[in-house]
């Protein structure tokens, strides 16, 4: 259990920081584009200004690919699990033995419908 509290533990600190990032970024990219012209400006000072914007644009869409990597990691996880040894966390045979009572509950229950066919 204290490696899957470590790892929710990681995943966590990682969204928080991928989310702060995206949000900084987007913070940084508000606040240039909002920024008055100054009187004068010359085209040095307006190439600096758009060069700034470039930057944060591409790190404001790097985050959002980050946000995503770890949305399919998450997916990933949650569908097929942590990744496990042979014989590793099966509940020592206790996947068999519902398997077996599966199988046996399903046999009643074909057994019942064939003495029985529905009416038609």
């Amino acid at each position: 259990m204290e490696g899957a509290q470590r790892t929710t533990t990681s995943l966590i600190d990682r969204e928080e920081r991928t989310v702060a990032a995206l949000l900084t970024r987007f913070r940084a990219l508000v606040t240039l584009a909002a920024e008055p012209v100054q009187d004068g400006a010359t085209k040095e000072v307006a190439a600096a200004h758009g060069l700034q914007m470039e930057v944060e644009g591409s790190a404001l869409v790097r985050a959002t690919e980050d946000l995503l990597q770890l949305t399919r990691e998450l997916k990933e996880l949650w569908l097929f699990g942590p990744l496990r040894g042979i014989n590793e966390g099966e509940g020592e045979g206790q996947m068999n033995v519902d398997s077996q009572k599966v199988g046996e509950l399903v046999e009643a229950v074909l057994k019942r419908v064939g003495e029985h066919p529905p009416a038609s």
